[in-house]
């Protein structure tokens, strides 16, 4: 049995990939236990306690973690399950649920399972990364792939909702309103946005005060800006966020007070240039397209972009793939692609090309780019009509 018999075998079995997932995720989730580096779940379980006692969300609790808490009021109350959790056990139940949100979105997505599977097995990789960190990077793809998916079903009502939660969990989230033009029913949608805003704006007030929720949304507003204005005065080669486009040009040519604006606003105009292609609004493979420049987008310019979050640009960059013809050039793209955006950070370098070259001068960045640029030419070229529906489902 040859390379290619053998691949076939895994994209073809749906509990191989779901095996391949899970145990990965699992695996990571057992060593963080292992070497005591749960310190991101101590922040989201200890927040609950905070909200409920009224104390600062947002100070410093060096005596319980180190790191501040940047989530909203209103997740520190819906990660409240997990607060009356062993906090080890905890820490694992976040890790499934984060990694299991993210598989259930992708299991959604309008195409084959054996598409699907490639995406999952092929993604594992950096899920097992995200996994290790204990952060909420599943749940953030999986709230804009799912927001795209239920509008694609003409299910605003749901749409909005993923986008909203998202919303209150990282800002970036709201990136899920770019398919808006794909909605058939516009005026529930915008009804639905505005109802879910003001339930989840005000659902803390279950465990809290409305006074002390007042105090804490602008106590939330300011660690924002300081942690945006921390960041961009750290030591950039020792800095592990910022990982796009502008940080990686920063280091590379150690341009420290470069403007990230100058990248920021020309990747909008390409963008937006990209819905010029209106008449194809309801072309399912344009509008897949779509869902991968919104997620590439958010790991090639958010400056609070960090390796963790590349779960969000990987996941684009395989299901981009899955759409694609198979030729010499797709597939080259592609294992680059991959081998910067998933594997760069890995045991795969030796420690020295890892520590000195791929992490300072934020390289994981050059596959996500690469492809976000690649899909806005094929939406420019039309290139998205030579995929048939017929043939993309195959």
């Amino acid at each position: 049995m040859n390379f290619k018999d053998i691949g076939n075998k895994l994209v073809d079995n749906n509990k191989i990939a779901a095996a391949i997932w899970f145990g990965l995720v699992s695996i990571a989730l057992l060593a963080a236990l292992n070497n005591h580096a749960i310190n991101n779940f101590v922040i989201f379980r200890q927040s609950y306690f905070h909200l409920i006692h009224e104390t600062n969300l947002y100070v410093e609790y060096i005596s319980q973690y180190w790191d501040h808490y940047y989530y909203s009021p209103s997740f520190a109350l819906l990660v409240s399950p997990f607060s009356f959790l062993p906090t080890q056990l905890g820490a694992f139940v976040w890790g499934i649920l984060d990694a299991g949100v993210l598989y259930y979105a992708i299991r959604q997505l309008p195409i084959t399972a054996r598409q699907q599977n490639f995406i999952l097995i092929l993604s594992a990789n950096e899920m097992m990364n995200a996994a290790s960190n204990l952060q909420s990077n599943g749940i953030m793809a999986a709230t804009i792939i799912l927001s795209f998916v239920y509008l694609m079903k003409q299910k605003e009502v749901k749409s909005s909702a993923m986008i909203m939660l998202g919303f209150f969990i990282k800002l970036y989230s709201i990136t899920g309103l770019a398919f808006f033009f794909f909605s058939k029913h516009k005026k529930t949608f915008i009804i639905s946005l505005l109802f879910w805003f003001v339930v989840l704006l005000l659902i803390p007030l279950l465990a809290t005060s409305p006074s002390f929720l007042i105090q804490s949304y602008k106590d939330w507003a300011e660690a924002l800006a300081l942690k945006s204005n921390f960041d961009m005065t750290r030591d950039m080669y020792h800095n592990m966020v910022d990982v796009t486009i502008q940080g990686m040009v920063k280091r590379v040519f150690n341009l420290p007070n470069l403007n990230k604006w100058l990248f920021i606003i020309p990747g909008l105009l390409i963008f937006g240039a990209q819905y010029l292609q209106y008449k194809y609004f309801t072309n399912s493979i344009y509008r897949l397209y779509m869902l991968c420049s919104v997620l590439l987008f958010i790991n090639v310019f958010n400056t609070g972009s960090e390796s963790p979050t590349y779960i969000i640009g990987v996941t684009a960059i395989c299901l981009w793939y899955v759409l694609q013809e198979k030729t010499k050039w797709n597939n080259i793209l592609f294992i680059v692609s991959i081998f910067f955006s998933s594997f760069s950070y890995s045991d795969l370098f030796t420690p020295y090309l890892r520590n000195y070259v791929m992490v300072p001068y934020a390289l994981k960045v050059v596959g996500c780019f690469m492809v976000w640029v690649v899909i806005a030419f094929q939406i420019f070229t039309q290139q998205f009509l030579q995929l048939s529906e017929d043939k993309q489902m195959s």
